[in-house]
């Protein structure tokens, strides 16, 4: 509710403009609901003139959609969503782990990323440790923490690393629907 209020009160300007010019006075709802479409279609074209006009271009573009206060913060977060979307960089984690952290008893999702360096091992005087990324909500493409941790530490998980991912990039919302493709309809 917060969110559509100030989204309500940032484009507040348009509406009464619009009120004020448009002499039978459309209801407001459907100035913001028009304003609204208009701003994801402005965001869609500059990403489409910004796709086919080259690099320098799109970089300049960003930078510009980057610096508008409250569009930032939009512009960036559905930016990065359609990236990994498009992308799919989640061919890079092998398999999904339940990881103990911060402390002892806590538990959050991680993914397998690679096999620990002997030299990690012998410092951590550990035989058995595996290489994990524990990623950070809402974005769990680009943030998070690379940590080599004792087997022990480290718990099997039956999700797959697409479950893993919309679970963490939902802020856990969207935890009560996993496992459902990995146990199948019970």
């Amino acid at each position: 509710m917060v969110v559509l209020t100030f989204i309500r009160s940032a484009i507040s300007p348009v509406t009464a403009g619009v009120t004020y010019l448009l002499a039978d006075e459309p209801p407001a709802l459907a100035i913001e609901f028009v304003t609204l479409l208009s701003l994801l279609g402005v965001f869609l074209l500059v990403d489409l003139v910004a796709e086919h006009t080259g690099k320098y271009l799109s970089k300049r573009v960003h930078a510009v959609m980057e610096t508008i206060p409250a569009v930032s913060t939009v512009y960036e977060s559905v930016r990065r969503a359609s990236r990994l979307l498009v992308d799919d960089d989640t061919d890079q984690f092998q398999d999904v782990k339940l990881v103990e952290f911060p402390h002892e008893g806590a538990y959050i999702l991680g993914f397998l990323t690679a096999e620990t360096p002997p030299v990690v091992k012998a410092s951590a005087d550990e035989d058995e440790m595996v290489t994990t990324t524990v990623p950070l909500a809402p974005n769990p493409a680009t943030n998070g923490y690379v940590m080599h941790m004792p087997t022990e530490k480290v718990h099997e998980v039956d999700l797959t690393v697409e479950e893993a991912f919309r679970s963490i990039a939902t802020l856990g919302v969207a935890a009560d629907s996993l496992g459902e493709t990995a146990s199948g309809a019970d």
